[in-house]
C-alpha cells in the first residue's frame, strides 16, 4: 500500500489484522470446521456464541487450514466504533490481501464511511474484481454497538461481490437480515451448542493436556462443564495438579455449587500465595490494565502477572479496545470477590478505595463513584455525585447511582438540594412518584439563593417529568412550557429539554413540533453518551409513528427501544412497557393476534409491579390491545371484557388524542359485535367528550348501524363523514371507512362498487402492511375480496396475502347480528322456561316469541332451541357485559 494511501486511513495495528497464532495442543475440532466448509458458496458464515466457547480458536484454525492468502482478518474492539477506524482496518486486512494494481489500496477512508454510498461502491468494485475467493473475518463483532459501522457493513452486503465471503465471530446476533439470509441459504451458523465439546472433544482436549482418564470420568467433567470450552480447560489444570483424578472428580462430582466455586477451590488454591494474592486484589475490577493491577496489588511486575495468568492459567483475558487490559473469569472473579468481602472485608473496602482513586484520576468518574460506594466512603461518594450524578442519569447509569445513594447518610438529602433531585429523578425512573415529590420538595427546601443554571433546568425537568409519569398531562404541559426557555442554558441538558418538550407536544397533539424536537434530541442525546435520553427518544418517536400511520417505523423504533432497554437493564420502567405495548400494537396492525397478545402481556407484566397511579396511558393501551388479541382469537367475551376493565383503569386521566380514539374503536368494534348496545352507546357518548369532532365518533356510528342491520341509515351517515383525513384521528380509519362502504354496498346489490370500495381499502392499507381491518372483515369484505381477486392490478399482491392471512388464522366467524327483541329472547333459551313463560317475562305474546326464535335459528343456522344455545355461546352472543 502506498504511504499516501496509508496515511488517509486511520492507524492500525499490525497485530490487529493478523490472523492469531493457535496454542499448542489446541484440539482441533473437526465437525466445526467441516461445518465453516461446508457451503463453500455461502456469502455470510456466523459463529455466535458467549465468551470463552473458542469462537476465535476455532476462526483461527480454520484459517490457517485454509490459507492465509485466502482470508483477511480484523479483530474488532469498541475503538472501532468509530466509522473511519471500523472501514481503516477492513481496508488494511483487504489491502494485503489483494493485488498491487486493485483499486483498494489507494482507497481513502473519509470520515463518514458509511453514509457515503460512493465509498461503498468503490469498495464493492474493488473486490468485484477478485479473481478468487476471499474470506473476511470479522472477530468480536458484538464490540460494534455504533449504528454507522453496522450500517456500513449491512450496505456491503447487500451488494456483497461474489467472491467476497463474510465470517462474523460475536457474542450476539448482529443487526443483519439474518431470517433472509436463512431463507436464500446464504448463511452457514456455527452457534454456542455446536461450541460445546463433546466427549470424543474433550477427551482429545485432555489427553494433550497430559491426562488419561476413563470414559466415565471425562463424561462427568463433560456433563458438569456442560461441556464449556475455558471450564474444561480450567478442570483439566487443576487434575494435571493431583495425584488422585479420580478422587478429585469424586469430590467435584458431589459438589452441587456452580463451577466459579470449584474454581475457587480448586484452581484458586493451588496458586502460588503470591498469585493468590494478586488474583484476589485484582478482582476488585471486572477489569484491569497493568497499572491499575500495579495500584490494587502494589506490585511494579503487574503487567507480566497479568499476562501469566493468560497465557498459563486462562483466568484472564485480553479485552481490546484500550490497551493491555484484561478480565479475569467472571464465574472465577464472582466467587473471589464474595470470598474476599466475607474473610477479609477490611481488605476488600481498601480496595475498592484504591481502585476509586485511580478511576477517578483516570477520568472514568463513574466506575469511581460505583467503587467508592462500595468502600462506603461518604465522602468521596458526595463529591463525585455533586460533580457526574447528571451525566450518570442521562447516560442510564442508575444502578452506580442507586447504589451511591444507598451510602449517604438521609440528612444529605435533606441539606443538598441537587442530590435530592437525583434522588428523585431515580425514584421516577422506577416509576415512584410519591417518593419523588417527597424528595422535590426535599430540593425545593433546601434551595440555594443562587442557583446554578443546570441546577433549574433539573428542577423543571423533574417536575415536568413527575407530571408525565402520573398521567397529569394539563400539569404537565403546564410546567413544560418553562423549559422552552432552557435550551442553550445547558449543553448536557439539552437533550432532556428537548425530549419533554416534545412529549409535551405528543400529548397535545402538535406531532410536527413533537417529531423535530425529539429527532433534535435523540441527535444530540446520542452525540453526547445519553444512552437513557436516546432510549426514551425512540419510544415517543415510535409512538409519534404510530398517531401519524407510519407503521412499519413504529415497529422499527420500538423494537430498537426494546433492544437497548434489555440490553442496558432499562427494562421494568414504564417507557420499557410502553415500548411492548407499540410492538403489540404492530402485531395488532399486520393481523398477529398471538404476538400481539404476547407483546401486551409483556407490557402488562412490567406495569403489575408499577405503582398504580402511574402509566395509566400505557395501561389502557396494552390492556385494550391484548383484550382485543383475545377478542380476535376466539374469547370474544373475556377479550371484551379486558377492554373495558382497561377503560375502567385509566378513570378520568387525560389520555392523547390517538389513544382516545384507539381504545374507543376498539371497544366500541368488541361492544358491538356482541351485541352489548348499552356499552357501545357509552363508548361512543366518552369519545364525544374526549375527541369532540372526531371522524372516528361517525365511523362508530356507521359500524352500530350496520350491526344492527340498518344499511340505509348506515350510507347516510357514512356520507355525513367528511373526506378530508384530517377529520380522522387515526391514520388507519380510512380504511374502515372505506370497509363500511363496502358492506352497504354489498347489501345493496353493487358489487362494482363493492369492488371499488375494497379496492379503496386496499391502497390505503398496502404501503404500510395494514392488515388488520380487512384480515378481520366483514363476511361482505371477505365475499368482495375473494371475488376481486385477479382484478386489483397493482395491489394484487397485497389482496391475495391478505386473503392467505385470514385462511392461516381461522377467523372465527362473525357473531350473528340481532335484533334487540332477538337478543332478549336469546338470553332467555338457556333457562327452562318456556315459549309461553319467555313470552310473560317479555310481556309480548308467545307467536311473536316464537317468530323471534324461528328468526333467531335461520341466523344462528340452527334448527333446534339447545343447537341456538351452544352457538350463540361459541360466538360470544350470551356473554354479559359486566
Amino acid at each position: 500500500m502506498g504511504r499516501s494511501a496509508r496515511a488517509r486511513r486511520s492507524l492500525v495495528p499490525r497485530l490487529k489484522i493478523a490472523v492469531p497464532e493457535p496454542p499448542p495442543g489446541l484440539v482441533s475440532r473437526q465437525r466445526l470446521l467441516a461445518t465453516l466448509d461446508s457451503h463453500p458458496g455461502a456469502p455470510v458464515a456466523l459463529v455466535c456464541a458467549p465468551a470463552g466457547s473458542g469462537k476465535t480458536l476455532l476462526l483461527a484454525q480454520w484459517a490457517r487450514r485454509r490459507g492465509e492468502d485466502s482470508v483477511a482478518w480484523v479483530s474488532l474492539d469498541p475503538d472501532d466504533n468509530s466509522d473511519r477506524r471500523f472501514w481503516s482496518a477492513i481496508l488494511d486486512a483487504l489491502c494485503a490481501r489483494v493485488a498491487a494494481d486493485n483499486g483498494l489500496q489507494g482507497l481513502a477512508v473519509p470520515a463518514d464511511p458509511s453514509s457515503r454510498p460512493e465509498f461503498i461502491g468503490q469498495v464493492v468494485d474493488g473486490l468485484g474484481r477478485l479473481p478468487v475467493p476471499l474470506w473476511l473475518v470479522l472477530d468480536d463483532l458484538h464490540e460494534i454497538t455504533s449504528p454507522e459501522p453496522i450500517a456500513g457493513l449491512l450496505e456491503l452486503l447487500r451488494h456483497q461481490p461474489p467472491m467476497l465471503r463474510l465470517v462474523l465471530s460475536t457474542r450476539r446476533d448482529p443487526g443483519l437480515p439474518l431470517a433472509r439470509l436463512r431463507l436464500d441459504d446464504w448463511l452457514t451458523e456455527v452457534r454456542a451448542r455446536d461450541l460445546l465439546f463433546s466427549e470424543d472433544e474433550a477427551r482429545q482436549m485432555l489427553t494433550e493436556m497430559g491426562l488419561a482418564l476413563s470414559g466415565d470420568q471425562v463424561r462427568e467433567l463433560v456433563a458438569r462443564t456442560e461441556g464449556w470450552a475455558a471450564g474444561l480447560r480450567l478442570a483439566g489444570m487443576s487434575l494435571s495438579t493431583t495425584t488422585d483424578p479420580g478422587g478429585f472428580l469424586t469430590d467435584f462430582a458431589r459438589n452441587d455449587q456452580a463451577m466459579g466455586e470449584f474454581l475457587l477451590g480448586e484452581v484458586l488454591a493451588r496458586m502460588p500465595e503470591d498469585t493468590r494474592r494478586f488474583v484476589r486484589a485484582i478482582s476488585i475490577c471486572g477489569e484491569v490494565s497493568a497499572d491499575l493491577a500495579g495500584a490494587l496489588s502494589g506490585r511494579p511486575d503487574a503487567g507480566a502477572m497479568l499476562a501469566e495468568l493468560e497465557q498459563r492459567a486462562s483466568l484472564a483475558v485480553k479485552v481490546g479496545g484500550r490497551g493491555d487490559w484484561y478480565r479475569m473469569h467472571a464465574l472465577l472473579r464472582a466467587h473471589v470477590l464474595l470470598d474476599l468481602h466475607t474473610r477479609e472485608p477490611a481488605l476488600a473496602a481498601e480496595l475498592e478505595a484504591l481502585a476509586a482513586d485511580w478511576f477517578a484520576a483516570h477520568g472514568e468518574p463513574l466506575r469511581a463513584l460505583d467503587h467508592a460506594s462500595a468502600a462506603r466512603d461518604e465522602r468521596q461518594t458526595v463529591a463525585l455525585l455533586r460533580r457526574h450524578a447528571v451525566d450518570g442519569l442521562l447516560a442510564g447509569e442508575h444502578g452506580v447511582l442507586h447504589r451511591a445513594m444507598g451510602v449517604l447518610r438521609p440528612e444529605r438529602l435533606v441539606n443538598d438540594s441537587l442530590l435530592a433531585l437525583i434522588s428523585a429523578c431515580l425514584h421516577l425512573v422506577d416509576g415512584e412518584p410519591r417518593a419523588a415529590e417527597i424528595e422535590l420538595s426535599m430540593a425545593e427546601g433546601a434551595w440555594p439563593a443562587r442557583p446554578a443554571p443546570d441546577l433549574e433546568t433539573l428542577l423543571r425537568l423533574t417536575r415536568a417529568r413527575l407530571a408525565q409519569v402520573t398521567g397529569d398531562i394539563d400539569d404537565m404541559v403546564r410546567t413544560t412550557e418553562t423549559l422552552g426557555e432552557e435550551t442553550g442554558r445547558s449543553r448536557r441538558l439539552d437533550p432532556p429539554v428537548l425530549l419533554q418538550l416534545g412529549a409535551a407536544a405528543f400529548v397535545a397533539g402538535e406531532n410536527a413540533s413533537a417529531v423535530e424536537r425529539i429527532s433534535a434530541a435523540l441527535e444530540r442525546a446520542r452525540a453526547a453518551g445519553q444512552g437513557y435520553v436516546a432510549t426514551q427518544c425512540l419510544m415517543l418517536l415510535s409512538g409519534l409513528s404510530a398517531a401519524e400511520g407510519a407503521f412499519q417505523d413504529m415497529t422499527r423504533l420500538a423494537a430498537e427501544a426494546v433492544a437497548e432497554n434489555t440490553e442496558r437493564g432499562w427494562d421494568t420502567g414504564i417507557e420499557a412497557a410502553g415500548a411492548h405495548a407499540l410492538l403489540a400494537f404492530g402485531a395488532l396492525v399486520r393481523a398477529d393476534p398471538a404476538q400481539c397478545e404476547h407483546q401486551a402481556g409483556l407490557a402488562e407484566s412490567i406495569l403489575e409491579v408499577a405503582p398504580p397511579d402511574t402509566g395509566q396511558a400505557a395501561r389502557l393501551f396494552a390492556g385494550v390491545l391484548r383484550g382485543t388479541a383475545e377478542f380476535d382469537q376466539g374469547a370474544r367475551g373475556a377479550g371484551a371484557r379486558r377492554i373495558l376493565a382497561a377503560r375502567a383503569q385509566a378513570g378520568p386521566t387525560r389520555l392523547p388524542p390517538s389513544q382516545v380514539a384507539l381504545s374507543a374503536f376498539l371497544a366500541h368494534r368488541a361492544a358491538t359485535a356482541l351485541g352489548w348496545t348499552d356499552v357501545a352507546a357509552e363508548t361512543v357518548r366518552w369519545c364525544e367528550t374526549e375527541l369532540p369532532g372526531s371522524g372516528e365518533i361517525t365511523l362508530m356510528r356507521v359500524r352500530g348501524q350496520l350491526a344492527l342491520g340498518h344499511h340505509a341509515a348506515a350510507a347516510a351517515t357514512l356520507r355525513a363523514l367528511p373526506g378530508d383525513a384530517t377529520a380522522m384521528t387515526l391514520p388507519w380509519s380510512g380504511i374502515w371507512a372505506a370497509l363500511a362502504e363496502v358492506e352497504i354496498a354489498a347489501h345493496e346489490g353493487e358489487p362494482d362498487r363493492a369492488h371499488r370500495a375494497v379496492s379503496r381499502a386496499l391502497t390505503l392499507a398496502a404501503p404500510q402492511n395494514v392488515r388488520y381491518p380487512l384480515v378481520f372483515g366483514a363476511p361482505a369484505v371477505v365475499e368482495a375480496l375473494a371475488a376481486g381477486l385477479g382484478r386489483f392490478g397493482p395491489i394484487e399482491d397485497f389482496a391475495r396475502e391478505i386473503v392467505a392471512v385470514r385462511d392461516r388464522l381461522d377467523v372465527p366467524p362473525d357473531p350473528a347480528i340481532l335484533t334487540t327483541r332477538e337478543r332478549d329472547v336469546l338470553r332467555l333459551l338457556p333457562t327452562q322456561r318456556s315459549f309461553e313463560e319467555i313470552a310473560e317475562d317479555l310481556t309480548v305474546s308467545p307467536n311473536t316469541v316464537k317468530t323471534h326464535a324461528r328468526t333467531l335459528y335461520g341466523k344462528l343456522g340452527v334448527s333446534r332451541r339447545r343447537e341456538a344455545v351452544d352457538v350463540a355461546r361459541e360466538q360470544g352472543l350470551l356473554e354479559d357485559s359486566g
